[in-house]
């Protein structure tokens, strides 16, 4: 099932539309497919697309002082940051992106909960990685961080890291949930699911109010990225909301 989640978004994504089109274009040589799959590129690659889609999917979340946080029972920091380098003799983990973590740290710094959870994530093809919230809790505890830091067991995806924290605190406990601002709406909803108090803690914003330049208008890899982040995460809310 986790192989489907990840595979048929490509099918709807804007490069998933432009192949199709242009294996159309090989069987039926109408310049349209050509066409279209040009707009779909010039529109999906423009800056000032990606950057809209992304407020769209942020929103309404804005950057969360740490102050206005309230204490809870405690912090729920989702996984997708680690990414293990290297040959086969010599690997290591690094961050690909680094926000949830360090939001996690600064939360339980803080005094905003007693216990920091980390989600165990581990995908079929990466089974031969240390799960990740292994890793993130040996750099929790080499940075000095005190107070409880517990890891779920293995998980797959959103769904499953929501499950997995029902076997560690009692469903009604309230949660601080740190994820990316993107990530947060479909989150919020499949842990409020399973009966938590959610207070979100949004980071990883990926949207921006730079002023428009002539960057703004030339295509970029970054811009694709985010229209087909678009996409995935649209048709996840509406899978969860159809079928959980």
């Amino acid at each position: 099932m986790i192989y489907l989640h990840k595979i048929l978004p490509f099918f709807v994504s804007p490069l998933g539309i432009v192949f199709f089109l242009l294996i159309c274009f090989l069987f039926n040589r109408r310049k349209f497919f050509v066409f279209l799959s040009l707009i779909i590129l010039i529109v999906s690659t423009n800056p000032m697309v990606g950057n809209y889609l992304m407020k769209r999917l942020e929103h309404p979340y804005q950057p969360t002082p740490i102050s206005s946080i309230k204490e809870n029972d405690a912090i729920m920091v989702l996984g997708g940051m680690i990414n293990k380098v290297g040959s086969a003799n010599n690997t290591a983990y690094e961050f690909f992106d680094s926000d949830r973590f360090f939001a996690g740290i600064d939360l339980i710094t803080n005094s905003k909960a007693s216990k920091l959870i980390f989600a165990g994530s581990q995908l079929p093809w990466t089974i031969n990685w240390e799960p990740e919230g292994n890793i993130l809790k040996s750099k929790a505890v080499s940075l000095g961080v005190s107070g409880v830091i517990l890891v779920t067991e293995k998980v797959k995806n959103t769904y499953e890291e929501s499950l997995a924290l029902t076997k560690i605190i009692p469903i009604n406990s309230s949660i601080t949930l740190v994820t990316s601002a993107y990530h947060m709406q479909r989150s919020k909803y499949l842990f409020e699911k399973q009966g938590f108090k959610v207070t979100p803690y949004p980071v990883d914003f990926k949207s921006s109010d730079e002023k428009l330049s002539i960057i703004s208008f030339l295509p970029d890899v970054n811009a694709l990225t985010k229209s087909s982040l678009f996409i995935r995460e649209n048709l996840g809310r509406l899978y969860y909301k159809l079928f959980l």
